[in-house]
């Protein structure tokens, strides 16, 4: 292994578990929550962390302002420049945060007007909503420190700083549900996780925050930098309405037992099946110095990364398949409706969707967001209309099934509009032999997943032998993209 491959490796698995910690409470808290609390609770729980992720993404760009200019100001040695980046960012989320406590009220009752939730966790529901706001912009001070430290390379720290809160987030849980605290309990936990994420935020930056932060940028700064974060805002909120959709839409078109069902599938299975795509944080680095350096042999480094990148998500796609709506259904618990299905249906529509990954990378490296931003368009518009109709006839699958319809056309969209950006690269491909591969993991990991949970009683035992089947799954994917995503130095 090169000193370069190493540390791309290095980089993007502290990057994947900062990103994977959040969503790995949450999955690992579902079917204890859903045992402690019931149905109703957990999906007034689920709604709350899809909204606080949904206003997380609505941040107006200054998450991706902070990790851009803070490596370009790094790269100009100016940290007077980082400095003002900082002030303010942080005077926004200042006065974002006054804005969406005082809006807390009307946030809680936009969201119980567009939900058919139980009477008896109205009340309940209505504290959490009242507050999804002021967490949310907790949430972005904290993200914005992370992004701080991601541009100066510091990706120990971001994972210290993720995991350091989630532990914090883990553990309020936990006491919520021992002490029967119920949804007010689980606020409380949210609220330690966002406070304490903040503060060891501010401490891991306190050099930054106590020589560089000084004064706010200048006239024409302030301009160059919203018009960069409007831009990426459109994209950024695809993504997350890509991963959210689901459970917005079944709180609308789907009785409270489907929505449980829905609320339990879907963060699991986008968590996993969207799980790779943390690895082309590094990458977006190297094809954007790429670009640099020498803009033509853009589409023929981002052409080698694409082709590892098939070797490495194609047989990936076949573990998931094979074991994933087994081993969820197993999680979670068997009670809930058509739990199987709504799985492996799910899944298919985000492992679709990313086969796009280094394409999308690519063309934020060339400066060309909106050929991304108009494949989230595409996929949210047709999500909502064909999820409408395919869940008036076909209820909770139905929905499910209009994940795959959306993403097949936002991948249409987005292989067009990209087309003139890959001409120098060739048309890229999976080899045959990987479809053979990915075929044959397919075949085998489903046949042995099924023989466990027709032949196997126990959740536990059950769980332990689907992870046993993944696992072997998983050694076969890494002989098979051993060299990694990143693309070829040179």
């Amino acid at each position: 292994m090169t000193e370069a491959a190493g540390s791309y490796r290095r980089d993007a698995i502290l990057v994947a578990v900062a990103r994977m910690a959040p969503l790995g409470v949450q999955i690992v808290a579902t079917p204890l929550v859903l045992a402690v609390l019931g149905e109703a609770p957990f999906a007034v729980w689920s709604l709350l962390m899809t909204t606080i992720n949904l206003l997380l993404t609505a941040d107006m760009g200054v998450v991706g302002i902070m990790q851009r200019y803070h490596g370009v100001a790094r790269g100009r040695g100016d940290a007077e420049l980082g400095g003002r980046i900082t002030a303010s960012v942080l005077l926004v989320l200042g006065a974002m945060l006054v804005l969406v406590t005082a809006a807390g009220p009307l946030i809680a009752r936009a969201a119980l007007a567009v939900t058919s939730l139980p009477a008896a966790v109205q009340d309940d529901a209505a504290l959490l909503f009242r507050h999804a706001g002021t967490l949310a912009v907790l949430q972005l001070v904290a993200l914005a420190l992370s992004s701080y430290l991601a541009a100066h390379g510091r990706f120990v720290a971001v994972a210290v700083h993720s995991l350091g809160a989630r532990a914090v987030l883990a553990a309020g849980i936990g006491v919520a549900l021992l002490t029967d605290a119920g949804l007010p309990g689980l606020l409380v936990a949210s609220y330690a996780d966002a406070g304490v994420a903040v503060v060891l935020g501010a401490w891991l930056c306190r050099e930054h925050l106590r020589r560089e932060v000084r004064r706010l940028t200048r006239r024409d700064e302030t301009r160059d930098l919203w018009a960069y974060a409007w831009r990426n805002q459109v994209s950024a909120l695809g993504f997350v309405g890509q991963r959210q959709l689901d459970v917005l839409l079944g709180a609308v078109l789907l009785t409270s037992g489907a929505l449980a069902s829905m609320a339990a599938a879907a963060p699991l299975t986008s968590a996993v099946c969207l799980a790779p795509t943390v690895l082309l944080t590094p990458l977006f680095t190297q094809l954007s110095v790429q670009a640099g350096a020498d803009r033509s042999r853009l589409p023929a480094a981002a052409a080698a990364a694409e082709r590892q990148w098939f070797a490495l998500t194609l047989p990936f796609s076949a573990v998931v398949l094979g074991v994933l709506p087994f081993a969820g259904a197993a999680w979670v618990g068997p009670d809930l409706q058509q739990i199987h299905a709504v799985i492996a249906v799910l899944a298919v529509g985000f492992l679709v969707s990313l086969t796009t990954g280094v394409l999308a990378v690519h063309a934020r490296a060339a400066g060309r967001p909106g050929v991304e931003t108009r494949a989230y368009v595409v996929y949210t518009l047709v999500k909502v209309v064909v999820g409408v109709g395919l869940a008036a006839v076909g209820g909770l699958l139905g929905l499910a099934a209009a994940g795959i319809v959306a993403a097949a056309a936002a991948v249409v969209v987005f292989r067009r509009g990209a087309r003139d950006l890959t001409a120098g690269g060739g048309r890229v491909a999976p080899d045959r032999s990987t479809v053979v591969v990915s075929l044959a993991l397919l075949v085998a990991c489903g046949a042995a997943s099924w023989a466990v949970a027709a032949l196997v009683e126990s959740r536990l035992l059950a769980l332990v032998l689907l992870a046993a089947v993944a696992g072997g799954g998983a050694l076969a994917v890494l002989a098979r993209a051993r060299r990694g995503v990143a693309p070829a130095h040179g």
